[in-house]
């Protein structure tokens, strides 16, 4: 088994050595220098570049979007903690321009409640009807009766 493993490892060995001198061989270098001259001759090398940065911009603007829209949404839960803060310190006495948008807040939770209530209220209905229903088996096994005596019948 070890000579196995030695002769694979030997043959790895020289399949890589011999890969690396025909890569750094003459015809591969003045091919690779061929290449690369009539890319720049040709503006594809240009071309290649300025698409490369293209992607590269694109993809740090991506990422300062998201980042921006994070900072946003963090802000956004800022200004709303502060309201909430302001509203609870003046909501007994509001002054100025905070009087309609306080008033339009307590609308909107006596609202809230309301549907709340009515939630509550299907919700005990809901519930209460769960044990007065009646047995659904007993209507599939009169389904199954007919069905077995129609059978029984043929």
């Amino acid at each position: 088994m070890a000579d196995m493993k030695d002769l694979f490892s030997s043959t790895v060995g020289n399949l890589v050595s011999k890969a690396k001198d025909f890569a750094a061989s003459e015809p591969v270098s003045e091919a690779i220098r061929s290449v690369q001259n009539a890319a720049a001759s040709t503006g594809v090398l240009e071309v290649y570049e300025k698409g490369t940065q293209r992607v590269k911009s694109f993809g740090s603007a991506t990422k300062l979007t998201v980042d921006l829209n994070r900072d946003y949404a963090e802000l956004q839960r800022v200004f709303t903690e502060i309201g909430k803060l302001c509203y609870e310190q003046n909501r007994e006495h509001p002054e100025g321009f905070f009087v309609p948008l306080f008033e339009q807040a307590e609308k909107l939770k006596e609202m809230i409640a309301q549907k709340e209530e009515t939630i509550a209220q299907y919700k005990a209905q809901f519930s209460g009807e769960s044990e007065s229903a009646p047995d659904q088996n007993s209507d599939l096994a009169d389904f199954d009766t007919v069905v077995d005596e129609s059978i029984s019948d043929r």
